[in-house]
């Protein structure tokens, strides 16, 4: 039967307590455990609207170190925390708590082990605690999970798990759509993106391939309004990107050392493909 509780969260005071502290506390990070802690004041601040499945968290395994483990457990973890919201997510004091208390087994298991000394206390930083966004987005044991599922949800509703095992083939097409927010702030964009890597295998062959579909994109695509596209109008582009970038690629050259005259001439195929949509001023990069 599942086991729904309500979301806790620690205090800013018993954040900053544990951080300076990851040196006194090597042993419980190491082998132990904060359970004599846990019931003190300030550890156990309830979220509101948002619970957790603790039968569904006890199934996270950090042995599995490769990007089929980590899919799996961001799966496991989206489902496991009912009503999180991504401004909720973008909260330390959530994420340090989920690392040492319900999920220090899998932190453990999938960042520190055999770890000791100096090289313990980094690791620990790094991946049980979550400084600044980009800290909680990308590095947080727990919490890089959450946000890999979000995107994928964001980029693909009807079937998020196929899309999260696309955007976690390797870690730059990751970095490309988790990393930068651009891409996950614009759903038609994200979407597009993940039906050309279904349509063309090519666009995910190598992580070379994939940033050069993404830096022609970016470059010659950047300034277009994709918002107000049709999906078939967008997949052309996509397509076109595509060919282009891996055009460049099988030459030889590299959409790098390839690029001269891109600034005057990046959209001119683009306004082709569109039949008279031109790029806004301002819009941003596609990604």
């Amino acid at each position: 039967m599942m086991q729904h509780e309500p979301l806790r969260y620690l205090s800013e005071e018993k954040l900053e307590e544990l951080r300076r502290n990851v040196v006194r506390h090597r042993e419980r990070y190491a082998t132990g455990n904060f359970a004599d802690l846990e019931p003190e004041n300030g550890w156990a601040i309830e979220a509101t609207g948002v619970t957790v499945d603790q039968d569904l968290l006890a199934g996270l395994d950090g042995t599995v170190r490769t990007a089929a483990g980590d899919r799996a457990a961001s799966a496991i973890l989206y489902r496991a925390l009912t009503g999180m919201t991504p401004a909720l997510a973008r909260e330390e004091r959530v994420w340090v708590r989920l690392s040492h208390v319900e999920c220090l087994g899998y932190a453990r298991s999938r960042w520190l082990p055999g770890l000791e000394g100096e090289q313990l206390d980094i690791q620990v930083h790094r991946h049980l605690f979550g400084s600044g966004l980009t800290g909680i987005r990308d590095d947080n044991a727990l919490s890089r999970l959450w946000w890999n599922m979000h995107v994928a949800a964001t980029a693909d509703p009807d079937d998020p798990e196929g899309a999260l095992d696309l955007i976690l083939k390797t870690a730059d097409i990751r970095s490309n759509f988790v990393e930068r927010p651009n891409t996950a702030a614009r759903p038609p964009l994200a979407r597009a993106i993940i039906r050309a890597m279904r349509r063309n295998p090519w666009i995910t062959s190598t992580e070379r391939a994939f940033r050069e579909f993404m830096i022609v994109l970016n470059r010659d695509g950047g300034g277009i309004l994709f918002e107000t596209m049709s999906d078939a109008e967008v997949d052309g582009i996509m397509d076109a990107c595509a060919e282009r970038a891996r055009g460049r690629s099988e030459a030889g050259n590299g959409v790098d050392q390839a690029s001269e005259g891109a600034g005057s001439r990046g959209f001119g195929w683009v306004r082709g493909i569109l039949g008279g949509h031109r790029p806004q001023p301002g819009s941003g990069e596609a990604r």
